[in-house]
């Protein structure tokens, strides 16, 4: 798919396309496992490139994606210092940031 200019978009200014991928699992499975196997799907996806530069990888808000690691940082790190981090804080003040983007998620993303 395209781009967005939607502010908090995952696909927000991706030049090369955006691929929407989602891994699922059935009820049952080994908890243990299947962390194991969403964070080495982290470690692939968010490790590709073009010309030697990662490409801006975000993950879906409403998708499972917590307690994953990118590098040595934890992904709500990873969303608020480099992911996100143009459009978190694009000159607004506190408060329009929380009229926008204000449930526990995104408090602890922003305002931790």
């Amino acid at each position: 798919m395209g781009g967005s200019d939607m502010t908090m978009a995952p696909q927000r200014g991706n030049d090369h396309g955006t691929a929407s991928i989602e891994f699922l699992t059935v009820p049952n499975a080994a908890p243990e496992e299947w962390e194991e196997f969403k964070q080495k799907m982290a470690d692939i996806w968010m490790g590709y490139e073009v010309d030697g530069a990662n490409l801006n990888a975000r993950p879906r808000w409403a998708k499972e994606w917590h307690g994953l690691k990118v590098g040595d940082k934890s992904m709500e790190q990873y969303m608020k210092e480099t992911a996100y981090k143009d459009e978190i804080f694009r000159g607004w003040t506190l408060n329009e940031l929380r009229n926008r983007l204000s449930n526990k998620l995104g408090d602890d993303i922003v305002y931790s």
